[in-house]
């Protein structure tokens, strides 16, 4: 029985270098590809139906973040696996709070990409042997102890929103689109517990002046 793996990737010669080393795999099949999440929401909407997701976290219109986040709440079922070039711990964190069931960075042999995907497949997760070594410690602490920091990307957020600007001139200084910066706010007031960005300013101006 093979395992039916969509690839999501903004650059279209990775996309096709891993298909085809994954293709060679016994017992993986690629089922899909796009360039970014929102062109995987649209494959799984018109039946695609993948046994695991692999994706990038740096994607135009949907970034690997938000569809995380998406794919968590709208289709449990299928876990997702981070495969990017970043490897700070905040990337790192972000994508695992969005709910992703394993981190890679993109300079691993395909060995171990393979024992990524097979170890996630058994419901375990799974971290990149060239990660910052508090990855896991934060894995078995801070996740397990329901405590929540935010994240690089929030905080930055944070910052411009208490600065006066609104989610669109958000979206442009930062090159990310609407979707994922409403995303962001709404994660941001929930980790909080926040509801005005009246508190959201008051609490920039105590932490993070």
């Amino acid at each position: 029985m093979s395992i039916d793996i969509v690839i999501a990737d903004d650059h279209k010669i990775f996309i096709d270098g891993l298909k085809s080393i994954l293709s060679k795999k016994i017992g993986i099949r690629i089922v899909g590809e796009a360039k970014n999440g929102l062109e995987i929401i649209k494959l799984l909407e018109n039946g695609c139906q993948p046994d695991i997701i692999i994706t990038d976290i740096r994607m135009p219109i949907i970034d690997g973040i938000s569809l995380t986040k998406i794919l968590t709440k709208e289709y449990p079922n299928i876990p997702v696996l981070a495969l990017s070039m970043h490897d700070q711990s905040a990337d790192v964190v972000e994508m695992l709070e969005a709910g992703a069931k394993g981190y890679l960075t993109k300079d691993i042999d395909i060995e171990e990409l393979v024992q990524a995907i097979n170890t996630i497949m058994k419901g375990n997760h799974y971290f990149s042997k060239n990660l910052p070594k508090d990855i896991q410690t934060w894995f078995n602490t801070d996740r397990n102890s329901g405590k929540h920091i935010l994240t690089r990307r929030e905080k930055e957020i944070l910052q411009l929103i208490s600065n006066g600007r609104t989610t669109l001139q958000i979206a442009q200084q930062l090159k990310l689109s609407r979707f994922t910066i409403d995303t962001h706010r709404k994660n941001i007031h929930k980790k909080l517990g926040i509801k005005s960005n009246t508190g959201l300013v008051n609490y920039t101006l105590k932490h993070l002046s």
